[in-house]
């Protein structure tokens, strides 16, 4: 959640001054294939992702301007159909919000609604879809786990009325979808309280919450001693990623789906939290810059997959 400050339109506008004048001709240049601007939203794995995408852009002789870590949801949605970026990473759940329709809670349904629902609306184009899922989850600390024997959100159920609840704001929707599935809401638990994401985990280190909404490929849940509590029944919508691009670039360069589709699915769940554990890894022990291990980081993988 963007902290308060100038208006979103305001940023919009300060954002396009700044990037329009840097943005690569359209035209082909040289030896390139063609001209693209490929951003990214603020978190690592969505950096990681158009790092990828970049690189194997890179590989097949597109001239790329990247504009990693761009700004948040809104904004730089506003940046790809005003044609500021051509391309950036974006997630299903997400999608569907801004087009306002229901998830189906099935993957491949909820992927054909924002595929159609994008090229009719906005005429953008949603490319393969990945199985990585980086949907809303229910975590707990290792020692609420054990001490309470939850391991999973049916086995939380039954003492659900005990256990304070914290949640990003934009968290307390999908929790609240868990009605469909679990027959809970958050007026189920024994409170709720909206923090931003760092401070929830923080609320249950202190046993001020026992459970909080967290992001399902953070990789910083395992590494500060909580746990994931297994969905055992699907009950929240899967955010699964994809590269979106304005048709008219789609047009222009109509080989993208071949550069970029074969990786999608190569990156799953597991996999996206283990490259974000490496990032910091090589962040410590390298003392590189963020930057800098992200491209370390998305390299190694694309050649491990045999794609770089």
């Amino acid at each position: 959640m963007r902290k308060k400050g100038w208006p979103e339109s305001i940023l919009l506008l300060l954002l396009l001054f700044l990037l329009l004048p840097s943005l690569p001709a359209c035209g082909n240049s040289g030896n390139s294939r063609g001209a693209l601007s490929v951003a990214s939203k603020l978190d690592v794995e969505s950096q990681l992702l158009t790092k990828m995408y970049t690189l194997l852009l890179r590989k097949n002789g597109y001239s790329v301007k990247e504009k990693a870590a761009l700004a948040n949801s809104a904004i730089i949605f506003q940046a790809l159909q005003n044609g500021a970026i051509d391309m950036y990473p974006e997630f299903t759940a997400t999608g569907l919000n801004k087009l306002k329709i229901p998830s189906t809670y099935d993957p491949q349904k909820d992927y054909q609604l924002v595929k159609e629902g994008f090229n009719k609306k906005y005429q953008i184009t949603w490319l393969a879809m990945a199985p990585l899922n980086d949907g809303y989850e229910l975590c707990t600390s290792r020692e609420n786990a054990q001490k309470y024997r939850i391991f999973s959100i049916s086995e939380m159920l039954p003492r659900i009325s005990q256990f304070a609840l914290t949640s990003p704001g934009d968290g307390v929707r999908f929790v609240d979808g868990l009605k469909r599935t679990y027959h809970i809401t958050t007026k189920s638990f024994k409170s709720l309280r909206t923090l931003d994401y760092g401070l929830s985990f923080q609320a249950v280190k202190s046993n001020k919450a026992q459970i909080t909404a967290c992001y399902g490929t953070d990789a910083t849940v395992p590494q500060s001693g909580f746990i994931f509590l297994k969905d055992d029944k699907n009950g929240f919508p899967a955010f699964n990623p994809a590269p979106i691009v304005r048709n008219s670039v789609l047009q222009k360069y109509p080989t993208l789906p071949n550069v970029l589709n074969p990786l999608a699915p190569k990156l799953t769940t597991e996999g996206s939290i283990q490259l974000q554990t490496d990032v910091a890894n090589r962040r410590k022990n390298e003392g590189v810059s963020t930057a800098r291990a992200i491209t370390l980081v998305a390299t190694d993988f694309l050649k491990k997959q045999r794609l770089l």
